[in-house]
């Protein structure tokens, strides 16, 4: 039985563990790793959901609340509350079923190429036109809301996805991050918001769960959480800080955006109607405190990874096949590959030992708000959506209640990899001459990454700014190959790419500041500039091609393309002496001819 916010306070007064434990737990697994006959139950389940209106019911509350559930600490904990509500509806059509999450950080490299964007599971990017997908789960649906539509996609590189961040970038912000206030917008600015922007359409409008990729997307960012949660789970787990959407200091007790409970209610999967938790949730481990270190210890040989097919070159050569968690699995691999100087700037508290749910404390004793719980629809079928002024399920709209506007979050930015300095600086190579930094000397190198990178903190302040945002330029190009990465065999065979920035359009949709923005997305470029320089081979960075191979390439089209400019040169060079020669015969026909008539004449 769900405990009210006034028996939470009680409970809490009284010492009492507050909590209480779920009598089924549904365990969410990463999509790939379903069975044929899972997936086949879950799309069912999916199929029915839409035919009874429950996917335009969940794009319509999360529109409807846009502005309070994002740029502010209420994002985890909404969302977590939100994907439960909507995995809640599934086991009415199927007891078994559990929404899956997508590892994204996977697939970093090249998002467009995995197996969960085929028509195995959701299909790829829409078509012609009207960017209707047209294969995979949701290929023939019709949508409901704002209006009757297809699902959309855009993807941000034409019908390929620009990269994102990396699992070792995600771990990063996991490691550094000591409070919510830093965890919430390190992930909400990064993979959250890039994931959106990537697969476009709908997934860029605020009614975005009408997409499916939508609940995995945000399935993963609450595992995520959690994972965050057990690292460290007496620090961790009961951190709450920060604000709500109108500057007001975030509390335990603080109401959970249209829902009502407590927040302190959602905090502990597994408890309190939050009844889910991960397949991995308890292979996360604990926080080993690092200073700077002359020997890296090397991976233990007994890890909780199960079957990994073999690093080809460093890299792993389907990463649809690997089971793993890719911000677990690179923990050790980090370790192995880093020295001690880099792990301390990015990986101050990486993880070795395992936490268990024996490790979480005590919930804090704190006041509790009292909050108007608002009922859950029951039935089958969704309710009815507003179309003006309504009261839906106990929480009353008045007359602010309108259909979103469509939001242009298309890409403004160059997103091709530049081809032409990838073949000036293998010509620069090439004449023994250096286009990019030198590497740090070892001594240099321990001055500079000292200290571990802060996170920062969102403020109050941190909001849209108009003003601000005629100043945001980005110019991007997924590598930067300034210190020669990957080139001729220097350095990692497959650097790891620069992620996609945010769209102007995006950031203004969802009030974030231009300043949190850039300054988020300026550690994430400056952490990809330390892994090449590094010379850290990330095993999620296979991409379509080797880049040292595509420069061999674009040597080999300019070699082709200067030979056929040759030809081209020499075959004009031999029409025009053709041409002259053929004039200079006529001429003299013509001369020989004047020169014998006047000749002819005199006699």
């Amino acid at each position: 039985m769900k405990l009210t916010s006034a028996l939470v306070v009680l409970a809490a007064m009284a010492g009492v563990e507050a909590l209480t434990p779920c009598g089924s737990v549904a365990t969410r697994k990463e999509i790939r790793s379903l069975s044929s006959s899972e997936w086949s139950r879950t799309a069912s389940v999916l199929q029915q959901m839409n035919n009874y209106g429950w996917f335009s019911w969940f794009a319509y509350l999360h529109s409807n609340n846009f502005n309070v559930i994002h740029n502010c600490e209420m994002f985890f904990p909404f969302h977590r509350r939100f994907v439960r509500d909507f995995e809640s509806v599934g086991q009415r059509f199927d007891a078994s079923f559990a929404v899956p999450y997508w590892d994204e950080a996977r697939d970093y490299a090249n998002m467009a190429g995995s197996a969960v964007l085929s028509s195995s599971y959701l299909g790829g990017n829409g078509q012609s036109s009207n960017r209707c997908v047209t294969s995979g789960l949701q290929a023939s649906w019709s949508l409901g809301y704002p209006s009757a539509h297809c699902l959309r996609r855009q993807y941000n590189n034409g019908n390929s996805i620009s990269p994102i961040y990396s699992p070792e970038y995600i771990q990063s912000i996991m490691t550094r991050s000591t409070k919510m206030s830093q965890l919430r917008p390190a992930i909400e600015n990064s993979l959250h918001g890039i994931v959106h922007l990537s697969i476009g359409g709908d997934m860029t409008q605020m009614y975005s769960p009408n997409d499916f990729v939508f609940w995995l997307h945000h399935a993963n960012i609450d595992r995520l959480w959690f994972v965050w949660q057990m690292q460290n789970p007496q620090n961790n787990f009961w951190s709450l800080d920060g604000t709500v959407a109108n500057g007001q200091a975030i509390g335990y007790g603080t109401p959970v955006t249209y829902y009502g409970d407590a927040i302190i209610d959602v905090m502990y999967p597994t408890m309190n109607n939050m009844c889910f938790t991960y397949d991995n949730v308890l292979t996360v481990t604990s926080k080993r405190k690092r200073g700077v270190q002359k020997c890296i210890p090397r991976p233990s040989a007994n890890n909780n990874y199960g079957s990994l097919p073999p690093l080809v070159n460093g890299v792993f050569e389907d990463v649809n096949q690997v089971l793993t968690d890719a911000e677990t699995y690179v923990k050790d691999h980090l370790v192995s590959q880093l020295p001690s100087t880099v792990l301390n700037k990015w990986f101050p508290a990486l993880q070795t030992n395992n936490y268990t749910q024996a490790d979480i404390p005590e919930p804090p004793v704190a006041p509790v708000e009292s909050a108007a719980v608002v009922p859950t629809a029951t039935g089958y079928v969704a309710p009815a959506l507003p179309t003006d002024a309504a009261d839906v399920a106990g929480h009353n709209y008045g007359s602010n209640f309108s259909a979103p506007e469509e939001t242009d979050t298309t890409d403004d930015y160059e997103t091709e990899i530049p081809v032409t300095s990838l073949a000036d600086e293998s010509s620069d190579e090439a004449s023994g001459e250096s286009s990019g930094d030198a590497a740090l000397s070892p001594e240099d190198a321990t001055t500079a990454y000292s200290a571990a990178v802060a996170v920062p903190t969102h403020g109050q302040d941190d909001t849209y700014n108009a003003a601000e945002a005629d100043s945001y330029s980005v110019d991007y190009h997924a590598y930067d190959l300034s210190d020669d990465a990957g080139l001729d065999g220097v350095g990692p065979a497959y650097p790891m790419p620069v992620p996609a920035p945010f769209t102007i359009g995006f950031i203004k949709m969802h009030g974030y500041s231009i300043k949190e923005i850039t300054q988020n997305y300026e550690l994430a470029k400056l952490f990809v500039d330390d892994m090449n320089a590094a010379n850290y081979q990330s095993p999620y960075a296979m991409t379509v091609q080797n880049i040292s191979n595509l420069v061999g390439g674009v040597s080999s089209a300019a070699d082709d393309l200067a030979g056929a400019v040759s030809d081209v040169a020499g075959d004009a060079a031999g029409a025009v002496s053709d041409v002259v020669d053929g004039a200079a015969g006529a001429v003299s026909d013509i001369v020989d001819g004047a020169a014998a008539n006047a000749v002819s004449s005199l006699f």
